[in-house]
């Protein structure tokens, strides 16, 4: 599974994403492996992410970024076929399977916005929904937060846009400090995560990308 934590802030986004990649083996084990990979996909208006099985996000996002031209209202249709073929392979009573979901980024002309496409129940189809400005979307496989809930509301009542900072460093450096404690504390309770983080960050403008090894 993947830790993601999302901000919608009202003229940009901030998405950070952990590196553990985990696969399920045809015998049922988890497999960890020991190479660090990125889970945030780069597509020609932002980037996709996800958690779950990495080979279903993985899949998920190569179906749609190998078809020219493909519309981002069609990113439910290549979750559900990736998922399907997944659960073909190793059959469907896998939770980080069934639950798989995305998120993805685009550029608007007052910022950037992010859409989430999830199910909360597999026998339904996925749907697509936007985030709120202000709006927080952590995704996580251990439900335990307690050692990061104070880190949590504090990055909530702390939001500030891209337009309060004098310049891009100060950004980025304002919501990496943010984040990276609460990527390590997590991560010393859910052994499915990685300390070690990519982010995100985007503008009606532009894009930053960084890889923080925490």
């Amino acid at each position: 599974m993947t830790f993601i934590v999302a901000i919608q802030l009202n003229d940009s986004v901030v998405v950070a994403s952990d590196n553990k990649k985990i696969t399920i083996k045809e015998d049922g084990n988890i497999h960890f492996s020991n190479v660090k990979i990125s889970k945030i996909f780069p597509w020609a208006q932002g980037v996709i992410t996800g958690t779950g099985e990495y080979l279903v996000i993985s899949r998920s996002v190569n179906i749609f970024n190998n078809i020219e031209g493909l519309l981002p209202q069609y990113l439910p249709d290549c979750l559900e076929i990736s998922r399907r073929l997944r659960e073909y392979e190793i059959g469907k009573d896998y939770y980080q399977v069934a639950n798989s979901k995305l998120m993805y980024s685009m550029y608007t002309e007052t910022g950037a916005q992010l859409y989430r496409i999830e199910t909360f129940d597999p026998k339904e189809k996925y749907h697509v929904k936007a985030a709120e400005p202000r709006d927080i979307t952590i995704w996580l496989f251990n439900p335990c937060i307690e050692t990061i809930s104070f880190d949590l509301r504090e990055l909530y009542t702390d939001l500030k846009d891209r337009s309060y900072f004098k310049n891009d460093n100060e950004w980025v450096n304002y919501y990496t400090k943010k984040l990276s404690p609460i990527f390590k504390k997590q991560s010393q309770q859910d052994c499915l995560m990685s300390p070690s983080f990519d982010i995100f960050f985007q503008t009606k403008d532009n894009y930053i990308f960084d890889h923080i090894t925490n």
